[in-house]
C-alpha cells in the first residue's frame, strides 16, 4: 500500500488548488441531488406520465445500475483523455439529464435522461476523489477528500425533503430544471479553475478483469499481498483514473 501512496504523492502539486477542489465538490453535490430527487417526487411524476409509481421508481433504479457499470469502466474507457475535460463532460451530462427529465412526455424519454445521469454519477464519482488527490499536496489530501464527501452528505440529506417541498410549490418538472443549476455553476467553475490533468499511465480492460477475478486471490490477506495490490494500482493509482 505504501507504494500506492508514493505513486500518488508524486503527482501532488506544490500548492493546494482549493478552488478546484470546491468546484469538484459542487459538481458532486449537483449529481447526488439529481440522483435522489425522484424519491420525493414519484407520485406527481407517475401521475403526469400516466404510469404507476412503481414504474416511475425505475428512474432511480436505472440511474444506480448505470452508475455502477460506468464507475467500473469509465477510467479505462477514458484513459487517454485529459481528466479536466472528462469531468466537465460529466457535468454537461447532468445538465442535459435534468432538462430531459423536466421535459419528458413519456417514461421512456425520462428513463433515457436518467441513464445519462447514471453515466455522469458513475464517472464523476469514480474520478473526483482521485482528481482531488492531484490538486493538493499529500498533506492536504484528507482535507480535500473531506470536502468532497461532505458535499455528498449534504446532498443526500437535503435532496428528498427539498424536492418534496419545491415540488408542492412549483411542480416536479420545474424542480428538475432548478436541479441543473448547481451543475451549470460547477461546470463554469471547473472550466475556470481545473488545471489540465493528463493520465500518467494507461490502464486496460484486462486490468479491470484482473481486479474483479476473485479466484486467484482466494485465501490470501489482501493488505499483505503485493500481487493483490498490483491490479488496483494499475487501474486506479494512477493508471486510468487521474
Amino acid at each position: 500500500m505504501s507504494s500506492c501512496i508514493a505513486a500518488d504523492a508524486s503527482l501532488s502539486p506544490a500548492k493546494p488548488a482549493w478552488r478546484a477542489v470546491y468546484a469538484l465538490a459542487l459538481g458532486v453535490f449537483g449529481l447526488i441531488v439529481a440522483e435522489f430527487l425522484p424519491a420525493s417526487l414519484l407520485t406527481p411524476m407517475a401521475s403526469s406520465l400516466g404510469v404507476s409509481e412503481g414504474m416511475a421508481g425505475q428512474a432511480v433504479t436505472a440511474t444506480a445500475l448505470v452508475a455502477l457499470v460506468t464507475g467500473l469502466l469509465i477510467a479505462t474507457a477514458t484513459r487517454n483523455i485529459d481528466r479536466r475535460w472528462v469531468l466537465m463532460f460529466f457535468s454537461v451530462l447532468q445538465i442535459v439529464s435534468s432538462l430531459m427529465v423536466a421535459f419528458a412526455d413519456s417514461l421512456a424519454f425520462l428513463l433515457l435522461g436518467r441513464l445519462l445521469l447514471g453515466i455522469a454519477i458513475g464517472g464523476f464519482w469514480a474520478m473526483s476523489t482521485a482528481t482531488a488527490m492531484r490538486l493538493v499536496p499529500a498533506a492536504h489530501v484528507p482535507k480535500a477528500l473531506a470536502i468532497i464527501f461532505s458535499a455528498v452528505s449534504v446532498a443526500t440529506v437535503v435532496a428528498a425533503p427539498l424536492g418534496s417541498y419545491l415540488g408542492e410549490l412549483i411542480g416536479w418538472r420545474n424542480v428538475f430544471i432548478l436541479c441543473a443549476i448547481p451543475s451549470l455553476l460547477a461546470l463554469l467553475w471547473q472550466l475556470w479553475v481545473l488545471p489540465s490533468m493528463r493520465p500518467e499511465s494507461v490502464g486496460t480492460f484486462s486490468t479491470l478483469f484482473r481486479v474483479l477475478a476473485p479466484s486467484r486471490y482466494a485465501g490470501r490477506h489482501a493488505g499483505d499481498d503485493p500481487d493483490f495490490q498490483r491490479p488496483f494500482r494499475l487501474l486506479y493509482l494512477p493508471a486510468a483514473v487521474p
